[in-house]
């Protein structure tokens, strides 16, 4: 008898959690067809032209870009091919095309753009530091207090070391080199992280100066960008960005690095920069110690949100220059008539000492000058769309285009209400043909054009430090880098090198996440110096 009871019990439990999973179920499934319907039919941004499922889901673009790692960016090409300048790519985002509205995208001045929180996710480790800030005005007090750091003026005090180390860098590459073939991204990020770290923690990590090339830091950092798509999706999992760093460190040399600098060096360093700044003794040489002794409220100053911060500046200031001076390698070697235009260039230069001049002197070479630029502009900077939200103000687009199959323009007008991002991608606008004629190929020239107001337009389109309010911090420090190695390269280490068993498909973007990266498979850019 109480072997029945049991049993009606048992059965009794099981209907109800079964009839509890079906109501669970029932109810997710009305809600999102519900939140579907509203997205199509209802939402301020049903007028913007797209695909369906991506207005209504963000299920193309979690697919594209986790699934199928780092290639919604492909897809929403595709899109403005289909659709026009104007695309709605998820539910509450609009992405351009049309150069002619990056003005009204990355608006300057008094105009206030936040940053949308979906692209920010993705920011996992470095969650409160400025690049990931949302908040205009958060965004503006933070970067008050890095901006006098990062000025021309405090770039400029700072090159002779720079320059040494770009120097040491040069000497490396031409002894090392004749050994085997190596990786050259790999060579110039120690460069960048030196910089970069000298300039966060007072002294740099002295990777230019080990006997080798390793350790570095190219695959822990980019072990670390290749989640932002995960913590964009799956935000909660950004708390195991240091868990990560911590599980891995045992691994390899580089993981061990990486975990150095987040869980002990960076904290360490800040801690250093307090005391100097107690005692009196720092001048604001370094990042932590202008934060410090800046006017940010205490919280700003709080330890963790410092090393997030030094990790974010971190990365930034490594990836960027050194991707860009690799792309640029690698058209140089493979172009000797440009190599030697740049190269008589750059030596005419040369002072009476036998030395490269200043970084003042080499910016002002105009040939040195346009391979920088369209390096910078085949490297793109970061690859993925860079979106803004205007939180006063709607923004009105006018513009037009010619769809397939037909030969006039079509007018295209449309409002993005306020709060609702839109933003742009640097793949995409480096490659409009009616700027960048044959946008693909490497040509200085396009640079030298004697045409005062479409050298503006060229200008106008380069993304690759963003523009207006949010545009990159470290772009003083970056053209410092780039004249003063690329110059030492030209004159000292490219005559002496050889590309080795490398195509134009390893520096050619295939896919991203936050920066470009080539096919899978790739084994870099690699190089020798001839014996």
């Amino acid at each position: 008898m109480s072997f029945q009871f049991r049993d009606v019990v048992s059965f009794r439990a099981y209907d109800t959690t079964k009839s509890l999973l079906l109501i669970l179920a029932t109810t997710w499934a009305i809600y999102n067809l519900a939140k579907l319907i509203y997205n199509l039919y209802f939402h301020p941004l049903r007028h913007i032209p797209g695909p369906w499922l991506s207005a209504g889901t963000y299920l193309p673009e979690l697919y594209y870009d986790w699934a199928r790692s780092g290639r919604y960016t492909r897809q929403i090409q595709k899109m403005h091919e289909k659709y026009g300048p104007l695309v709605r790519i998820n539910p509450d985002e609009v992405h351009c095309n049309d150069r002619h509205f990056i003005d009204e995208i990355y608006a300057g001045g008094s105009r206030k753009r936040d940053k949308p929180v979906h692209q920010v996710k993705g920011s996992g480790v470095a969650e409160h530091a400025t690049f990931s800030t949302t908040s205009h005005d958060v965004h503006r007090m933070r970067r008050g207090a890095l901006s006098k750091f990062f000025s021309r003026a405090q770039v400029s005090r700072l090159e002779p070391t720079i320059r040494d180390l770009a120097e040491s860098l040069c000497e490396k590459i031409l002894t090392l080199g004749k050994d085997e073939p190596f990786d050259v991204t790999t060579a110039l990020s120690l460069f960048t992280t030196d910089v970069i770290s000298g300039y966060c923690l007072g002294e740099n990590l002295g990777l230019v100066a080990q006997k080798g090339w390793e350790p570095n830091f190219r695959e822990p950092l980019y072990a670390q960008l290749k989640l932002v798509y995960l913590f964009r999706f799956f935000p909660w999992m950004r708390h195991l960005g240091f868990a990560m760093a911590m599980f891995t460190r045992r691994l390899s040399e580089d993981m061990e690095s990486l975990f150095s600098v987040l869980i002990v060096d960076m904290p360490n360093y800040v801690k250093s920069a307090q005391a100097r700044v107690d005692k009196g003794i720092d001048e604001g040489t370094t990042v932590f110690g202008s934060v410090l002794q800046s006017n940010l409220p205490p919280s700003e100053k709080a330890l963790q949100r410092l090393v997030e911060e030094g990790f974010s500046l971190f990365v930034a200031g490594t990836e960027t220059v050194s991707w860009a001076l690799t792309v640029i390698t690698y058209h140089l070697l493979t172009k000797p008539s440009v190599l030697e235009r740049l190269t008589a260039e750059v030596r005419g230069a040369v002072n009476s000492s036998g030395q490269v001049p200043d970084w003042a002197a080499v910016e002002k070479l105009p040939y040195l000058s346009a391979v920088i630029h369209e390096g910078l502009r085949l490297s793109y900077g970061l690859a993925s769309r860079t979106s803004r939200v205007a939180p006063g103000e709607d923004l009105a687009y006018s513009g037009s285009w010619i769809p397939k199959g037909r030969t006039t323009p079509v007018s295209v007008q449309h409002v993005i209400p306020r709060g609702y991002a839109v933003g742009m991608s640097a793949v995409i606008t480096h490659h409009d043909e009616s700027i960048y004629p044959d946008s693909h190929a490497f040509i200085p020239e396009r640079w030298l054009d004697e045409s005062n107001q479409h050298r503006k337009e060229l200008d106008r389109a380069l993304l690759s430090f963003s523009k207006g309010s949010r545009g990159c911090i470290g772009i003083n420090l970056a053209h410092c880098e780039l004249y003063l190695l690329l110059a030492l390269l030209v004159d000292r280490v490219y005559p002496h090198m050889q590309l080795h068993e490398t195509s134009e498909a390893d520096i050619a973007w295939d896919h991203d996440f936050f920066n470009p990266f080539p096919v899978w498979g790739s084994k870099g850019v690699r190089a020798v110096i001839a014996k």
